[in-house]
């Protein structure tokens, strides 16, 4: 009987394969644990690696003998599963990095947003009105002067003053100030 003839008799009959099962599954952890370090993962992947064979037993072509194929993809999957964890490892950490940059910027933004507010709130009645108009409510110089009936320049002035004060009192954060969007206000 060739070999292959003698694969297709292991592969077909439930019976040859459990005992092939029985004969190899010691050896086959063996070499899983060679690469893996960690039984309950090394016996994961040898099931795995049965299961596999079995389920595929009709579509294999093995020209080596079935042990050998086996030892084989035990390894090879042996080898991947190190290569997704090690790929796992460095996503978890970079994760990790990025959860901690965003934690800090949260809080620098958050900071950032209450001296904005106690700051705005130490304007000058009408700036302070003028300024949050176009800030929170995304007026332009335009609207704000037909909204409060007061001309253009003086809407102009009192944001000037507006930010000179804020300029001021936010001088460590004055580049960040330049983030929010102002860019709108000069249409």
């Amino acid at each position: 009987m060739k070999s292959g003839e003698h694969r297709n008799l292991i592969l077909q009959s439930v019976s040859s394969f459990e005992h092939f099962f029985r004969m190899n599954y010691h050896l086959a952890c063996l070499v899983a644990l060679r690469y893996l370090k960690d039984q309950q993962i090394a016996e994961d992947i040898v099931q795995e690696t049965f299961m596999g064979l079995w389920q595929k037993r009709n579509e294999l072509t093995i020209e080596s003998n079935l042990k050998q194929y086996l030892l084989r993809a035990v390894r090879n999957r042996s080898l991947n599963y190190l290569e997704r964890s090690r790929q796992f490892d460095q996503l978890t950490d970079a994760a990790k990095e990025l959860a901690v940059d965003e934690e800090q910027s949260v809080y620098a933004d958050e900071e950032l947003a209450v001296r904005i507010a106690r700051s705005i709130e130490m304007l000058p009645p009408q700036c302070k009105k003028i300024f949050l108009l176009a800030y929170q409510d995304d007026l332009t110089y335009n609207e704000i002067a037909e909204r409060l009936n007061l001309s253009k320049n003086t809407i102009k002035t009192q944001m000037g003053i507006a930010y000179k004060i804020l300029r001021e009192k936010l001088k460590s954060y004055f580049l960040n100030l330049f983030i929010l969007p102002f860019r709108q206000l000069m249409h």
